[in-house]
């Protein structure tokens, strides 16, 4: 049998499976990358495009990607992934269209008195449900823009249209006021972004090219308030003093520190964690608090990386990350573990009633900061706050457990793309934990960690193959929750890949802690149970 036979019979048999089994509906998955078409909707037209380009090595920059693993050949793999989300639905949340809504039209422009109900000032609503409606094609409202011909986003025209007219300085005085009103100017790079989006045609779904983080530009005039803390003996507050991170670089910073109560003592006994709260400026890859081990103490990692001149305060001590020499500053395992983290400015966490993470009360925490100024002409000011509230331990019930599994065995050649694989078994978790055989591992959030040239990152359960989390996103990638929790006994696991390109460099990439190494790490939470507690199915 030729391959085009097999393949359409394939097709057939597909089609008629799907069409009797598959319940129709929306995903919950946040990336649909089966749908080929990008149209909305898994379906035979996806399948069409897979089976016409079977065989083929992928060409990164077609405009309907069908080789939807991304392991760089269109194969079965590509068809199967189709026709198990047949009939699926998905809006695109990690487009560029997206990241302006989010970063720039929801930052600055959407309130009560301006572009959003009830006032819609120049009869415009940039609301996340309204604006691309309201942007393409449309007339403006100005009276000497319309006498041009201009439209609000023209596209393909960026010199035609007068949301990008309307945010560049100077402006002509019949164009009125620039925009944001009242509110400061925009970075430079945001309204760069609008230009190369409407360049390429305003696209609503799709990543342009060249687009940079919008999460980590920080506009000029922004200012950042700093948080509360908790109320008196229902948790506490860590702080991260003001750095500097000079234009056209990014740094990352440690600074060691510990709870101390309102008299500033350190805390007696355990402290029960049940959720917490991270603020910081924008321009923040990530932030992630850690705490020290003895080890780390005594093999001197407080002493490693010490860099004067960083802080806005002097007599404040950070330790600045060596790309050259990573590991000086400590391992996960043996110097350093994960407690708490985001890759978002104003995020907050809360456990299962009764779950909550224990720790002695003078735990000596590390405090991570990424900032990231490359586009910046302008020393930028990085910070952070972490709030952690607090059970008092007779209301504790379960002890979550972090999940912080890192694939370090990363090597993405010059001009290819590389997909890195590992698996992590519950069996063994058990056995690190010193928990029984017949213990039951309760995940209550999974999320996952590139750097940019992570393509696609999913997690599986092993014994199902069940895809639990997929992002293709490094600088905000999706957490996904689950409530109630996953349960996995000891013969089950976790598989999880990474897919990484490298295109633009002439040198191999390989892990590590900067934006041009990768990185490919499970994050999340857990607690154990018994296998007597298991809900039957």
């Amino acid at each position: 049998m030729t391959l085009k036979k097999i393949v359409c019979l394939f097709l057939f048999l597909v089609l008629m499976v799907s069409v009797s089994s598959t319940v129709f509906g929306h995903s919950d998955s946040p990336t649909l990358l089966e749908d080929v078409n990008k149209d909305g909707v898994v379906n035979i037209q996806d399948l069409v495009l897979v089976a016409a380009a079977f065989g083929q090595p992928r060409d990164r920059s077609v405009l309907h990607d069908p080789d939807v693993n991304r392991d760089g050949v269109i194969n079965i793999l590509d068809l199967v992934r189709v026709s198990n989300r047949f009939g699926e639905t998905v809006p695109d949340e990690h487009s560029t269209y997206h990241a302006i809504q989010e970063y720039i039209f929801d930052k600055s422009c959407v309130n009560s008195a301006c572009h959003a109900a009830p006032r819609n000032v120049a009869g415009l609503n940039l609301t996340y449900t309204s604006s691309y409606e309201e942007l393409i094609g449309q007339a403006p409202e100005n009276r000497a823009a319309l006498a041009s011909g201009m439209k609000l986003v023209d596209p393909g025209n960026p010199e035609n249209s007068f949301l990008l007219t309307k945010l560049i300085a100077p402006i002509a005085q019949e164009h009125g006021a620039r925009m944001p009103f009242g509110s400061g100017v925009l970075h430079a790079g945001k309204i760069d972004a609008i230009r190369k989006w409407i360049t390429a045609g305003a696209p609503q779904t799709g990543k342009i090219e060249d687009v940079s983080d919008l999460g980590v530009l920080r506009d000029p005039e922004e200012t950042f308030v700093p948080p509360s803390a908790p109320p008196l003996g229902q948790g506490y507050q860590l702080h991260l003093p003001p750095y500097t991170i000079e234009p056209g670089t990014e740094r990352e910073v440690f600074y060691a520190t510990q709870i101390r109560d309102e008299n500033g003592n350190l805390i007696e006994g355990d402290i029960f964690i049940n959720g917490y709260e991270i603020f910081y400026p924008t321009g923040s890859h990530h932030f992630i608090l850690y705490r020290l081990t003895d080890t780390a103490i005594t093999e001197g990692i407080l002493q490693a990386g010490v860099t004067p001149g960083i802080g806005v305060d002097p007599n404040h001590v950070f330790r600045e990350l060596d790309p050259a020499d990573p590991q000086a500053l400590g391992n996960l395992g043996s110097h350093r573990f994960f407690v708490a983290g985001t890759q978002t400015e104003d995020f907050s966490f809360q456990f299962p009633e009764g779950v909550a993470l224990r720790l002695p009360g003078d735990t000596l925490f590390d405090l991570n900061s990424h900032y990231i100024n490359l586009l910046g002409t302008e020393p930028l000011i990085g910070e952070a706050y972490i709030n952690i509230y607090t059970l008092p331990p007779e209301e504790v019930k379960h002890e979550a457990i972090e999940i912080f599994v890192s694939n370090t065995d990363i090597n993405i050649p010059p001009g290819l793309t590389r997909v890195t694989k590992m698996d992590w078994y519950v069996e063994d978790e058990l056995h690190l934990r010193g928990a029984p055989s017949d213990a039951v591992l309760n995940i209550i959030t999974l999320t996952s960690h590139m750097h940019r040239h992570g393509e696609l990152f999913e997690i599986t359960r092993m014994s199902t193959n069940e895809l639990l989390h997929r992002s293709i996103v490094y600088d905000n990638a999706p957490i996904t929750f689950y409530n109630p929790p996953l349960m996995l006994n000891a013969t089950d696991g976790l598989s999880f890949q990474c897919t990484h390109n490298n295109y633009d460099r002439d040198v191999p990439i390989e892990f590590g802690f900067t934006s041009e190494d990768e990185m490919c790490i499970i994050v999340g939470y857990y607690y154990l149970t018994t296998e007597a507690e298991m809900p039957e199915e």
